[in-house]
């Protein structure tokens, strides 16, 4: 028997969490899925829970889409995340992000969990996967978008099978 491998380390940026709540159905929820399938172990700090719940229910978007008025439904939002994601300080700043500074606590965490996954839609984001000062902190995460990290989780899957049909 095959031992298990570890779990990749995962960061979810407020917008997937957002994404997730308010389609069911599409790619941010998939990619959430994988911490109640228990592929994943995912990591939030105290400042990221913060912005989890402000982003729920933050007036601005609670105007646009409606569901986000009814506080039950964000209550069960932030329940879920509380209880599939482990909880951690803030971690220290090891680097600035001038390219959008209030994203730098999210880096900051990612890099200090040492994250195998960063998934995010923001573009700000998404563009340091060539970033040579976050490459340099935190070589080992991939920065993905929640289809490209669904499509990642799944082939090694796809492999297991492939090497049992052989």
């Amino acid at each position: 028997m095959t031992p298990s491998l570890p779990l990749s380390i995962v960061v979810y940026d407020t917008g997937i969490i957002l994404q997730a709540a308010l389609n069911p159905d599409g790619p941010a929820e998939r990619a959430l899925a994988r911490m109640q399938a228990q592929t994943v172990h995912a990591i939030m700090s105290n400042r990221l829970r913060s912005e989890y719940e402000d982003v729920l229910k933050r007036d601005t978007l609670r105007a646009k889409y409606p569901i986000l008025q009814n506080s039950r439904f964000v209550d069960i939002q932030l329940r879920r995340v509380d209880s599939l994601m482990e909880r951690t300080d803030n971690p220290p700043e090891r680097i600035t992000y001038e390219r959008d500074p209030k994203d730098a606590p999210l880096i900051n965490l990612v890099i200090h969990v040492r994250a195998d996954f960063m998934v995010a839609r923001d573009k700000h984001l998404l563009v340091l996967t060539d970033d040579p000062v976050f490459r340099h902190a935190s070589p080992q995460t991939q920065v993905m978008d929640p289809v490209e990290f669904v499509r990642e989780m799944e082939r090694p899957r796809e492999l297991e099978q492939a090497r049992a049909v052989e």
